[in-house]
């Protein structure tokens, strides 16, 4: 199983929607390393994505971005990104995060938008 862990890997203060907001954004996740480790993953495999390594918390901003912005931009199907995701945490208190990230996942509209961010 692949993992991926936000703290140690990409930012221990995840914050913000877009790249204009700053390192550590969603968008920035999203684009540069959540859309990466899911293209590698083999057929039928998860992704296991480390919450509470180094991170204090998460707002709701970078949480919508760098997980429903998958599928808002067409990048893959809510179902398929459900299946593809598994969540570790050692502080039961993450488990506020992942139910609010299936739920965003969930409430996402697939190709509701075109992306056209990127770093400025």
């Amino acid at each position: 199983m692949a993992k991926l862990n936000i703290g140690q890997e990409f930012s221990s203060h995840p914050i913000g929607r877009y790249y204009s907001d700053g390192e550590g954004s969603g968008e920035q996740f999203r684009e540069e390393y959540l859309k990466q480790a899911l293209a590698l993953l083999a057929e039928g495999e998860k992704l296991e994505v480390i919450l509470d390594d180094g991170v204090e918390g998460y707002g709701s901003s970078f949480l919508v971005e760098a997980f429903a912005g998958l599928i808002k931009f067409g990048y893959i199907k809510n179902s398929d990104l459900n299946e593809k995701l598994s969540f570790i945490y050692a502080d039961e208190d993450f488990s506020f995060y992942e139910k609010k990230i299936f739920q965003y996942i969930d409430r996402a509209k697939y190709g509701a938008a075109s992306y056209s961010g990127g770093k400025r």
